[in-house]
């Protein structure tokens, strides 16, 4: 972008343009050549007095008188001439003022346009800063996100609900028994699905809940947590895999807000509460 520059040189002002004066008298009329003017009056005037009869001079009165309407006149005429000067130099000067206006008025319309591009940049920086924004949830992808979803909701009977966990590593069975465990909401185990025919597999794996408990009975409507527990660690702890923790593996857009695409999951931005590298230590 072009900068204003502050230590630009300018011109004086020149007063003659905006008064219009220099206008005025570009446009003064010229004299006419053929028309005797008061200097010609003047010479004809004085030639008549040096060829006067010697015997019959002028009188003094009327030589004075003469004298006294020739200035009179002459005065009138420069009156004239002034008040046409005047004149003119007020139309150049409302001619000046007019664009004056008209420029002050383009100028405060360039200045509205400029604010407002300035201000949907302001607008586009602010969206960047955003955790809606485009460029901020792009660079999420591949990443394990950690987001507030963890179960799923049983009502009304319908069952299998299928569902998808995420497992950074391949299960081992040499390592533990790998098992989903499903929670009631008071944190009580109320199912335990043996899942070791998953062997050797990782990333989303996809299972299938019946809505039944360990005696087989059909669980109450509610709110249900799922995790699951695989591949012993020598610190005595579990790898955790669950519902709404996995990689991102895509943006979905949908009017304009961005969603992350875990496996089958759709989950709105707004509900990750962390994103670390895959390979970060358990």
């Amino acid at each position: 972008m072009n900068e204003i520059g502050t230590n630009q040189t300018r011109e004086p002002l020149n007063l003659n343009e905006v008064t219009g004066y220099n206008k005025a008298q570009k446009n003064k009329p010229k004299p006419d050549p053929h028309k005797l003017d008061n200097t010609a009056f003047m010479k004809l005037f004085l030639e008549q007095l040096k060829n006067q009869d010697p015997t019959a001079p002028m009188e003094t009165d009327k030589i004075i008188t003469q004298t006294a309407q020739l200035t009179q006149v002459e005065m009138q005429e420069q009156t004239k001439q002034t008040m046409i000067e005047v004149a003119e130099a007020m139309k150049s000067t409302k001619a000046t003022n007019e664009e004056l206006k008209n420029f002050q008025a383009d100028m405060k319309s360039t200045l509205e346009r400029l604010l407002a591009i300035l201000s949907k940049d302001s607008e586009a920086i602010n969206a960047t800063n955003s955790g809606d924004s485009s460029y901020n949830s792009i660079n999420v992808i591949g990443k394990i996100a950690e987001t507030a979803i963890n179960g799923l909701n049983i009502a009304d009977n319908i069952a299998p609900k299928d569902f998808e966990l995420y497992f950074d590593e391949p299960i081992d069975i040499n390592k533990g028994i790998p098992k989903i465990l499903v929670f009631n909401e008071n944190k009580e185990i109320v199912r335990e699905i043996d899942i070791s025919s998953y062997a050797g597999k990782s990333g989303y794996l996809s299972f299938a809940f019946d809505g039944m408990d360990n005696a087989n009975n059909e669980l109450p409507d509610g709110a249900y947590s799922v995790i699951a527990n695989y591949n012993f660690n020598p610190d005595g702890s579990y790898n955790i895999a669950r519902i709404g923790r996995g990689e991102v593996q895509s943006i979905i857009f949908n009017d304009g807000i961005a969603h992350l695409r875990m496996g089958e999951l759709i989950v709105p931005f707004s509900e990750a509460v962390e994103f670390y590298a895959k390979n970060r230590g358990e």
